[in-house]
């Protein structure tokens, strides 16, 4: 085994003893810092691995492998980049025991803990949003089967997307301009599925696939699920609400006359990282978080 494959399993015992965590609560996050991925190999495969592709013999190109020394340099610059107020524990409240027996019995407190660099001021932007729920769009994972040219059309690409349903979507993309078909076909893809079905060009197209872009929209790039993603899974977004009634996508036609596409457009972005946000929080499927190569940029 490699080195550094011994120094952190005995680093991860000595970080669960002190944090007090284990399992999945401590080896998630490590495994999404070190691969990107919240699946796959054990860990410290995956590191052998990667010190067995940059070795000097190696069969393989190096200028297609990030080594370690690289990955732990982003890594430690992203850890500082991390605001105070997501460094520190939450806010825990402690009440005294109310089966205390004498003086202090009737004198119950509450003690809060105030967590060192938690701004109080810091504003959560879902606090002071008004608009339509994220929870009226029905996000899903799709694959794309096919991809051809529209033949009138010349920014737009015709596809076949398998989003879970008995018969793949056909969806039109003006997706021409950026991408070339095979950057497309075959690609798992986010796909907004509750538009109603409209021509473009005379083709008949029932979805829109998601992709980011940049501020001048010279660059655009799909929308990535993780690769253990599974077709036809509504995606979701933390802290709302996805699973019962009132968190059910809205119908066809109440997204079209509402106009809730075009209200909740501003608050569609990818961070600094390329990861897409609504209100501060991230894209997620049951396989992890969805993934952009566009920083700072619009989703739609």
């Amino acid at each position: 085994a490699c080195q550094f494959t011994q120094d952190y399993m005995a680093h991860m015992k000595s970080l669960a003893k002190e944090l007090g965590l284990k399992g999945r609560h401590l080896f998630h996050p490590v495994r999404l810092a070190l691969t990107g991925e919240m699946s796959g190999q054990d860990v410290t495969k995956q590191m052998s691995l990667l010190a067995l592709a940059t070795k000097a013999d190696s069969v393989i190109d190096p200028q297609y492998v990030v080594d370690m020394e690289t990955r732990m340099t982003r890594l430690e610059a992203f850890c500082e980049s991390i605001p105070d107020e997501y460094r520190a524990p939450r806010t825990v409240v402690k009440k005294e025991s109310e089966s205390v027996v004498g003086p202090t019995a009737a004198a119950t407190t509450a003690t809060t803990v105030e967590s060192p660099g938690t701004d109080s001021s810091t504003v959560d932007p879902k606090d002071a949003y008004t608009g339509p729920p994220i929870s009226a769009l029905d996000i899903r994972v799709g694959r794309v089967m096919k991809v051809w040219e529209h033949p009138e059309a010349d920014k737009l690409y015709c596809e076949e997307i398998d989003v879970g349903e008995d018969e793949p979507r056909q969806i039109a993309s003006g997706l021409r301009p950026h991408l070339q078909p095979e950057d497309i076909d075959g690609r798992l893809v986010l796909v907004l599925c509750n538009l109603k079905e409209r021509k473009l060009v005379g083709f008949a197209s029932h979805g829109m696939v998601l992709c980011a872009s940049n501020a001048d929209h010279s660059e655009v790039r799909l929308v990535n699920p993780p690769v253990d993603a599974r077709i036809g899974e509504r995606v979701s977004i933390p802290d709302f609400d996805f699973t019962s009634e009132e968190g059910a996508p809205f119908a066809e036609n109440k997204v079209g006359k509402k106009k809730i596409v075009e209200q909740l457009a501003p608050y569609l972005v990818t961070n600094r990282y390329g990861v897409p946000e609504f209100l501060g929080r991230p894209f997620v499927t049951s396989a992890g978080v969805c993934t952009t190569s566009i920083p700072d940029g619009t989703v739609s």
